[in-house]
């Protein structure tokens, strides 16, 4: 509904904003790592997501895209609301998200505040699958070429998610080649 905004930041707190656009203030909560990038008076065009309660209208505000996809993502997890998002937003971006998920790594989930074992285990089950590499990663060409070989596709990500980042396509596709031959030597 309420998709993107762009106007002037009139207020600021560590957990949201008003921005003046077109003279009506919008009140947008935003996370703590992203407000600390902002000053009173800048200029700023800023992603949303309009929640919808019965009692309540809510707006939501993110950095990127990408983090606006990793919101949505974690509110489809049962037991998870737009506010414990957020929080979860707060202590890991968009790509920490989708190495967790990717890597089964509950614990990286447990380390926010709110989030107990049992939660942090759905969220990996819930998004596996859902969240990592997007077409428009450098390495999705590469996960890409995996998949056509045959490899499984939560293998591939997993092994991708292992490789140093600073490889290009070339180099990680090697990497990786060579991890899925030796796990091969392994299994027999």
């Amino acid at each position: 509904m309420i998709e993107l905004l762009s106007g002037k930041v009139a207020r600021l707190t560590t957990d949201s904003l008003t921005l003046m656009v077109g003279g009506v203030g919008f009140r947008v909560a935003i996370t703590p790592r992203f407000s600390l990038k902002l000053k009173l008076g800048q200029d700023l065009e800023i992603v949303t997501r309009l929640v919808v309660r019965e009692d309540d209208l809510s707006l939501f505000g993110f950095e990127s895209s990408g983090e606006q996809e990793s919101f949505d993502l974690l509110c489809s997890v049962s037991g998870i609301g737009p506010k414990l998002a957020m929080t979860v937003l707060s202590g890991m971006d968009s790509q920490q998200i989708a190495n967790a998920v990717n890597s089964q790594d509950d614990a990286a989930f447990r380390s926010i505040s709110g989030i107990g074992p049992k939660t942090a285990k759905l969220i990996v089950i819930s998004l596996a699958n859902k969240v990592g590499l997007s077409s428009a990663s450098p390495r999705s060409q590469v996960l890409e070429a995996l998949l056509q070989l045959g490899t499984d596709e939560a293998r591939a990500r997993e092994i991708l998610t292992s490789l140093p980042q600073d490889l290009d396509n070339s180099a990680a596709l090697k990497q990786a080649l060579a991890l899925l031959g030796k796990s091969k030597l392994v299994e027999r």
